[in-house]
């Protein structure tokens, strides 16, 4: 996983296994005229609230953590769940992960991560000492997709949080 902050827990009940491969297969951004603009509106809601000398520093890093996928594509393999942005390296996670270290980046931070599951959401929480990332995948219809993610630091004064939209491919 190549992942530079994690995010903070939303408290979704977990089942294991099933439910996880309905989310399966190729999902494609939709409105995608509109995706800069969203990130960019997240972005700068979170920057007016630091102090002023702090924004211009702060605008390109929290740009830098809002990372547009065209596309995203998942799967369930024995008890891991595996996403994948566009053609990026495939991640994955256990089935049953609670907070355990799952991966250690290239700088050697540990990151934690937690996999939940509803009757129509998978929800990864990746922690490390940096912060918490969120990512919800929400099926509202076996056409639609809701992606959103809620970064959180002790850096940020608020929470940077986005949703896009996606459709089945």
């Amino acid at each position: 996983m190549k992942k530079q902050v994690s995010i903070g827990l939303i408290g979704f009940g977990l089942s294991l296994g099933v439910q996880a491969a309905e989310l399966d297969g190729k999902w494609v951004l939709q409105d995608a005229g509109n995706t800069q603009a969203t990130l960019d509106e997240a972005v700068e809601k979170v920057a007016q609230e630091m102090n002023f000398f702090i924004r211009a520093l702060a605008r390109p890093v929290l740009k830098k953590q809002t990372q547009i996928c065209e596309s995203w594509t998942f799967g369930v393999q024995a008890d891991q769940f595996q996403w994948q942005c566009d053609d990026a390296e495939m991640d994955e996670i256990p089935l049953t992960a609670q907070g355990e270290v799952v991966e250690v980046d290239e700088e050697g931070v540990e990151i934690s991560g937690t996999f939940q599951q509803t009757d129509d959401a998978v929800v990864i929480v990746l922690e490390s000492e940096r912060g918490k990332r969120t990512s919800t995948w929400q099926k509202v219809s076996d056409h639609e997709l809701l992606y959103t993610v809620k970064l959180e630091s002790e850096k940020l004064p608020t929470p940077l949080t986005w949703t896009l939209n996606y459709q089945k491919d």
